[in-house]
C-alpha cells in the first residue's frame, strides 16, 4: 500500500452501524455530542486548507520521495517551489542531513549547519543535523573538527569518538579520567576506541585501584573473563584470591563455606555476596537460607545489606516460590521502600492468604491504600472473609470509575459499569487560536504529508507549555485535522477528559479490523483494544526493542508470522495497516491457541512471552483476577488489566452491550507437571 493510500486509510467511523446501538447504554451519546462538534468545527472556514496548501503538500511529498531515490536534482527543483510552505525548513534540513551523509564534510558543513541553526530557528532539526554532522566527522576522521562540533550544547556526548579524537591530537597521554571511565568497563568498546584503549594499556600499567573496579564490575555484570583478564596485574596472593572467586562460580554453595571467606574483607564481602547471588539463580530458597545464616559475619554498607537481602527476596517473588512472602517479610524494611511493601500484598494474593493481604494493605501509606488496585483486593479480601457490607461498599465506590477495577467491581455487584461520554467543550475561539499557530499549522502539514514524527514532535511541544484551558482545543483540533493518535494523547493530559470516549477511544480501520478477526476467530473489542494499548493508534510506532506498527510485533515475530502463513522470504513494511492487522491477528490467533482460548494468559504472551507466562502458571488452578494482579512483570500485570478495560468499552461502542470483563477472567489452570 503506498503513502497516500496509508494516510487516506486512517480514519475514524462515521456515527453510524452498529455502533448506534452504543447510544442507548451511554449516559451521554457519544455520537450526538461528536456530530455536534465536528459541524461546529466544520463550519467554521478558518479551520479548513486552501487548495494552494494541498497542491504544495503532493510537491513535498514528491520532492522527499526524490531525495529518497538520490534523485538530488529533481529534489532542488520540487524545493525551489515550496519557499512559503510551511515545512520548506524540513526540506532544508533533508537536503542537508543527505548531504552530511553522502558526502565528505569540511568546514563549510560547519558553516552550512550555523547558517540553517540562524534561518531556521528549529532547535530539535538542528539538534539531529548536528549529531549527523558529527558522525560523519568522525567517521571520515576529521578529529579537530569533530571536537569543534562536539562543543555545542546540541551535540551528543559521542564518549567513544571524544577518547579517539583526544587521542589521535595527542591530548591524551596515559590512564587519565578519561581513559579510566573506559578501560574499567567489563565489555569490548565500539570499535572506533577499543584500540585506543589497547594501546595505552599496552605503554602503561592501570592504577591499582582502577584493576580492581574492573575485577568488581566483571563479576557484579557476569562476566568473569574481564576479572580473568586482570590475573597479571595482580600480586600472587590476590591472584589466588581471584582465581578462587573464578572456580567458585562454577559451584557458588560449595565455596561459601570454604575456609578462605573466613575473613571479613573487603574482597571476601564482594566474594560473598556475588557468590550468593549467583547460587540463587539456580536455588534460590537455598541462597537466601545461607545468606541469613551467615551475612553478620561481614561489615557490609547498610545499602549493600540492605540491597542484597531485598534482591534475593524479590528473586522468590518473581519465581513465585512457596517462601516468597517469608523472604519478603525478613527484608528490614525501610519506609520509603513502597515496591517490597507493594510485593508484600502480591506474595500474599498469589497465595491467596487473604489476612495477609488486609495487613499489608493497611501498612501501605493512606494515599496509596486507596489506589482502585488495592481498594479493589481489601474489598475482595474482606468478602471472603465474611465482612461483605464493608466490601460492598468499597465495591459501590469503586464501581463508578471507568477502570478495570471499577469494571471488577461492578461485576461483583452485578451492575451495569460506569462508561459514558462527556464530550469536550468546543469553544471556537481558542481552536481558532491554536489553528493559527505556525507550530500547529507544521504539526497539521507533517501529519498529512506522512512525516508522523514530526507531527508529534511539534504537538507535544505545543503543550509541554500549553495552559489547561488550551488543552480542551488542542483536543478538539487534532481530532479536527484526522490526528487520531494526537487526540487520543492530548485527551490523556487531563483527568477531566478521561471520559471523552469518542476522543480517547475512536474506532478505526474498521474494515481491516473486521476482515481480520474474522478470518482468525477473534473478539475485534480485544483487538481493538491491544492497538490502543500497544500503539495508541500511531501506525508508525516503535518500541526501543524494534517492536514496530499497530500492533506491535516484533521483526523476528513478524518473519516466523510470515513462514505459518507460507511466505519463507517475507519482506514486508510492518508500519503498513493492513500488514500489521493481518499479522498481528494472526499472532494473536496462534497465542490464543496455546492457552486454550484463555484470553488473559493470551494478552499476557503477547505482550511477555508465552514461554514466560507459563512460567508463572501456578500449583493449583486459581481465579483470573487474582493472577492477573500477581504477574511478576509490573508492564504485564498493567498491560493486562489496560487491555481488558479497553476491550469493555469497545464492546460498548461496537455493539452497544457490555460483555463483563469477569467473562474474560476464567480460572487460571495449573501448570502441567512435567514427567519424573
Amino acid at each position: 500500500m503506498g503513502l497516500r493510500n496509508r494516510l487516506m486509510s486512517i480514519t475514524t467511523l462515521p456515527a453510524a452501524g452498529l455502533r448506534l446501538a452504543a447510544i442507548a447504554l451511554l449516559a451521554t451519546s457519544v455520537h450526538a455530542s461528536a456530530a455536534a462538534s465536528e459541524n461546529s468545527l466544520e463550519s467554521n472556514p478558518l479551520l479548513t486548507v486552501d487548495p494552494v496548501t494541498l497542491a504544495a503538500r503532493e510537491r513535498f511529498i514528491k520532492a522527499r520521495s526524490a531525495l529518497a531515490e538520490a534523485d538530488v536534482e529533481a529534489f532542488e527543483q520540487y524545493k525551489a517551489t515550496l519557499s512559503d510552505y510551511p515545512l520548506y525548513g524540513y526540506l532544508e534540513y533533508e537536503g542537508l542531513s543527505h548531504e552530511f551523509r553522502n558526502e565528505k564534510p569540511t568546514k563549510q558543513s560547519v558553516g552550512k549547519l550555523n547558517a540553517f541553526e540562524t534561518k531556521f530557528k528549529d532547535k530539535a532539526l538542528t539538534r539531529k543535523l548536528t549529531r549527523t554532522l558529527q558522525s560523519r566527522l568522525a567517521e571520515t576522521e576529521q578529529w579537530t573538527l569533530f571536537l569543534a562540533v562536539s562543543q555545542s550544547t546540541l551535540a551528543a556526548s559521542l564518549k567513544c569518538s571524544h577518547l579517539r579524537a583526544n587521542y589521535e591530537l595527542g591530548n591524551i597521554s596515559g590512564f587519565t579520567d578519561e581513559v579510566i571511565e573506559f578501560w574499567i568497563q567489563p565489555k569490548q568498546h565500539h570499535e572506533r576506541c577499543q584500540p585506543v584503549l589497547d594501546a595505552i594499556e599496552a605503554e602503561h600499567t592501570p592504577p591499582v585501584k582502577a584493576i580492581w573496579e574492573r575485577i568488581f564490575l566483571a563479576f557484579e555484570e557476569d562476566k568473569p573473563k574481564y576479572a580473568k583478564d586482570m590475573l597479571g596485574y595482580l600480586a600472587s596472593y590476590e591472584r589466588k584470591q581471584v582465581n578462587n572467586w573464578l572456580d567458585a562460580l562454577e559451584e557458588p554453595e560449595a565455596f561459601l563455606n570454604h575456609p578462605a571467606l573466613k575473613d571479613d574483607t573487603q574482597i571476601n564481602r564482594r566474594r560473598f555476596v556475588d557468590l550468593i547471588l549467583a547460587w540463587s539463580k539456580t536455588d534460590t530458597v537455598a541462597a537466601m537460607e545461607h545468606w541469613q545464616a551467615n551475612n553478620e559475619r561481614f561489615t557490609f554498607y547498610a545499602d549493600r545489606h540492605y540491597d542484597t537481602h531485598r534482591l534475593l527476596a524479590f528473586r522468590a517473588a518473581y519465581r513465585r516460590l512457596p517462601e516468597a512472602y517469608e523472604f519478603l517479610m525478613s527484608v528490614p524494611g525501610r519506609d520509603e521502600d513502597l515496591e517490597l511493601k507493594e510485593w508484600r500484598i502480591r506474595a500474599a494474593l498469589f497465595d491467596q492468604n487473604w489476612l495477609n493481604v488486609i495487613k499489608n494493605i493497611r501498612r501501605l501509606p493512606k494515599e496509596e491504600q486507596q489506589e482502585d488496585h488495592w481498594a479493589y483486593w481489601e474489598a475482595r479480601a474482606l468478602e471472603i472473609a465474611g465482612h461483605t457490607d464493608k466490601a460492598n461498599e468499597i465495591y459501590q465506590t469503586l464501581a463508578e470509575l471507568q477502570s478495570y477495577h471499577g469494571f471488577l467491581s461492578a461485576d461483583r455487584l452485578n451492575q451495569n459499569y460506569s462508561i459514558r461520554n462527556e464530550p469536550i467543550p468546543y469553544v471556537a475561539a481558542e481552536v481558532e487560536a491554536l489553528a493559527a499557530r505556525p507550530d500547529a499549522i507544521r504539526a497539521r502539514e507533517y501529519h498529512h504529508t506522512g512525516v508522523t514524527w514530526e507531527s508529534r514532535r511539534e504537538w507535544n511541544s505545543i503543550l509541554s507549555d500549553a495552559p489547561d484551558n488550551q488543552v480542551a482545543a488542542a483536543v478538539q483540533l487534532a481530532g479536527h485535522w484526522n490526528m487520531v493518535d494526537r487526540a487520543i494523547a492530548t485527551a490523556g493530559r487531563a483527568k477531566e477528559f478521561r471520559r471523552a470516549i469518542e476522543v480517547r477511544f475512536p474506532v478505526v480501520f474498521e474494515d481491516l479490523v473486521k476482515t481480520h478477526t474474522t478470518e482468525n476467530e477473534l473478539d475485534p473489542s480485544l483487538v481493538l483494544g491491544l492497538m490502543r494499548r500497544e500503539s495508541g493508534f500511531m501506525a508508525d510506532a516503535k518500541s526501543p526493542v524494534g517492536a514496530s506498527g499497530l500492533m506491535q510485533l516484533m521483526p523476528a515475530t513478524a518473519a516466523d508470522v510470515a513462514r505459518r502463513m507460507g511466505e519463507k522470504n517475507w519482506r514486508g513494511d510492518l508500519n503498513d495497516p493492513e500488514t500489521n492487522i493481518e499479522m498481528g491477528t494472526f499472532y494473536f490467533r496462534y497465542v490464543l491457541d496455546q492457552f486454550d482460548d484463555r484470553e488473559i494468559l493470551a494478552a499476557a504472551g503477547y505482550n511477555a512471552g508465552p514461554h514466560r507466562v507459563r512460567s508463572w502458571l501456578p500449583d493449583a488452578a486459581m481465579p483470573g483476577d487474582v493472577w492477573v494482579d500477581a504477574i511478576p512483570f509490573s508492564e504485564t500485570r498493567r498491560y493486562v488489566r489496560a487491555l481488558l478495560a479497553y476491550a469493555a468499552i469497545y464492546d460498548v461502542l461496537l455493539t452497544g452491550k457490555q460483555k463483563r470483563i469477569s467473562d474474560r477472567l476464567a480460572d487460571v489452570p495449573a501448570a502441567e507437571k512435567e514427567d519424573a
